[in-house]
């Protein structure tokens, strides 16, 4: 696989996610945004490899990432490792261990392992007042996907409003406006906006429930 580093892209104008091509002093990379081809002045630092289980729903694997000596790593902390597609992933620090004990910060040299969570892509979990009964809706969308409190959203053919939200923390956001990622998100309270939902009124109940089949 090849390998990725992060570095400035001159075209893109940003830190963007790169592929080495050549290492050395002076290496040649390939950014995988615009996929222009530069060189950057690599700095010989001091690193350490360190051992990263990263978790997915139900799924785990087990990876190993470079960080420079004296670099600090704390819980809730992001970033890019190889996917098994060989696309990039991002995945968030949940937890770290250091001389046998979990804790949430410690620098490079003291830690023994690091558990994170895979958040480039997420389910996100729906619990859909439809009156008398609740029914559960679950999708896989971007880490990043924002959603709004009181606003629509869509999903095949069901429109339905955001009207709560738990954090994976244990909070609650409920003010209207209010914008949380996905990748923080435990479980979205929402309600069926009837007028929107993408069907016909003589075939409603048929499609909604094909939906729901579909989502499990």
């Amino acid at each position: 696989m090849p390998e990725l580093v992060e570095a400035y892209c001159p075209e893109c104008e940003d830190e963007t996610v790169h592929t080495l091509l050549r290492g050395g002093t002076n290496q040649v990379v390939r950014c995988r945004e615009c996929n222009t081809t530069h060189t950057i002045t690599h700095r010989k630092e001091k690193t350490r490899k360190l051992k990263v289980v990263v978790s997915r729903e139900n799924t785990t694997r087990r990876c190993i990432i470079t960080r420079r000596e004296g670099e600090e790593v704390c819980a809730g902390d992001e970033f890019i490792i190889e996917s098994v597609d060989g696309e990039p992933s991002i995945v968030r620090v949940t937890s770290i261990e250091s001389h046998e004990r979990r804790v949430e910060c410690a620098e490079v040299g003291e830690v023994d392992a690091i558990w994170a969570r895979d958040v480039s892509s997420v389910l996100l979990k729906i619990s859909l007042n439809l009156g008398a009964v609740t029914k559960p809706i679950k999708y896989v969308v971007p880490g990043d996907k924002e959603l709004v409190i009181g606003r629509e959203e869509r999903y095949k053919n069901i429109t339905y409003v955001v009207k709560k939200i738990k954090l994976r923390d244990g909070g609650f956001v409920w003010r209207e406006g209010r914008k949380v990622l996905a990748k923080d998100i435990k479980r979205v309270f929402a309600s069926l906006n009837t007028d929107k939902t993408h069907s016909k009124n003589v075939n409603k109940k048929k499609s909604l429930r094909g939906a729901f089949n579909g989502s499990r």
